[in-house]
């Protein structure tokens, strides 16, 4: 009888690609918003509470959110 070989018709999970591969595209984009959204709170919040330890007028807070919106263009123009 030989030596004859039968095909598996189970597909091999070496061949196999991501299931959803259309998902990849959009972990960018989220992981974009999760940077912006820490840089901006990091940079206000800081100011805020550099405020209140210096016992200053919102100078911090504003320094924080200047540097927060030059923060977030950067990102963006990084990302594209």
């Amino acid at each position: 009888m030989g030596s004859s070989k039968t095909q598996n018709n189970k597909p091999s999970k070496l061949n196999q690609s991501d299931p959803a591969p259309e998902k990849r595209p959009f972990m960018r984009f989220y992981a974009l918003a999760f940077e912006m959204v820490i840089l901006n709170l990091a940079l206000i919040l800081g100011g805020y509470y550099l405020d209140n330890y210096l016992g200053s007028s919102p100078i911090a807070i504003l320094i924080g959110t200047f540097l927060a919106m030059a923060g977030t263009i950067w990102l963006l123009l990084k990302f594209l």
